[in-house]
């Protein structure tokens, strides 16, 4: 379902009132499909890279990534590097995997309400939405491919610090409670937003204590998460999410309200950055970046509180944290971070 400028309900996630409209929130040239996928039967391991929503995942590296460099100051060192990129790719497929293991039910309903119809790209999934609720998978592989990416990012985290475990454990904890809070209240939306502050704090554990120089960091993660990808991705998911009881800002609330929610969390996103101790250029890029990433696309979607609206934002607002990551690494480099 997508709801209109009006409000009304019309069919059909992403469907929009005009021909000029698709095209402008299809995405990249060459995504514009009806339904999301390459092809219609993927192979297993395509499957498991949708069930981790690898693109989201490998995206999310960022996160912890972004939070290193700030600790250090700079680029850490090789040995930090090469541990943290796999416990980080490891730990970040693992938890999306989660997600989809634990929802496979409620997802198998909300695809026959319409979910799986798609128009234009979805950042979410590059051959198959939820491919276990589909039944691509089976639920045994599936737990085994989420066990074995835990045992990897464990054992990652735990080489770069106790510290990093914990605070990986506490994600994989958060994560349950989400899920579980599925259909209990849209509050959740602050459980997650929490457990990505606490994935991009094991970063900074990774190189430096904990310490409270590392809060403008975990606050601007959960900010993120909650006013660039959470609220947006929940009001693309409106008509399905509400036919099968599942709470959101935008199905408690309606999409007017969530797209206010969404503009006013994402002006507080872009109002953290002066505090994560970026400087001159590396903080002009930041916010520069900011105001494309974020800004311009959440005064459109308030303008226009559609689902297909919120999936275009959701796309492009996922790319900030290693839009910043990059402003970071390009002043460490030029000597001025």
């Amino acid at each position: 379902m997508t709801i209109s400028p009006a409000g009304g309900p019309d069919s059909g996630r992403g469907a929009t009132s005009t021909a000029r409209r698709d095209r402008e929130v299809a995405g990249p040239a060459g995504t514009g499909a009806a339904r999301t996928g390459s092809r219609a039967t993927p192979t297993t391991a395509e499957s498991l890279f949708d069930l981790s929503r690898g693109r989201q995942a490998t995206l999310s590296i960022a996160q912890p990534g972004l939070a290193a460099v700030l600790a250090a100051g700079g680029m850490p060192g090789a040995r930090v590097v090469a541990i943290g990129l796999v416990a980080a790719w490891a730990g970040f497929f693992a938890v999306f995997s989660l997600n989809d293991v634990l929802d496979r039910r409620v997802d198998a309903a909300a695809l026959r309400a319409g979910k799986a119809e798609v128009d234009g790209y979805d950042l979410d999934a590059a051959f198959l939405r939820h491919p276990l609720a589909q039944g691509a998978l089976s639920l045994r592989l599936s737990l085994v491919w989420v066990a074995g990416l835990v045992l990897v990012a464990a054992a990652g985290a735990w080489l770069l610090g106790p510290q990093c475990l914990g605070l990986f454990a506490v994600a994989v904890a958060l994560e349950v409670m989400y899920c579980g809070l599925r259909s209990v209240t849209w509050a959740k939306t602050i459980v997650s937003g929490v457990m990505v502050g606490c994935g991009g704090l094991a970063g900074w554990a990774a190189v430096a204590p904990l310490h409270w120089s590392a809060l403008p960091v975990f606050v601007f993660l959960a900010l993120w998460e909650i006013g660039c990808r959470n609220l947006a991705n929940d009001l693309a998911d409106l008509g399905p999410d509400r036919a099968v009881g599942i709470r959101t800002v935008a199905t408690t609330f309606g999409p007017a309200v969530a797209t206010r929610a969404n503009l006013a969390v994402a002006t507080a996103v872009l109002l953290t950055v002066p505090f994560l101790g970026l400087s001159g250029w590396g903080l002009a890029a930041a916010l520069a970046s900011g105001a494309f990433l974020v800004a311009w696309p959440a005064v459109r979607l308030y303008r226009d509180p559609s689902s297909a609206r919120a999936g275009w934002y959701f796309n492009v607002a996922s790319l900030y944290p290693v839009a910043v990551l990059l402003a970071a690494g390009g002043a460490w480099a030029a000597g001025r971070l």
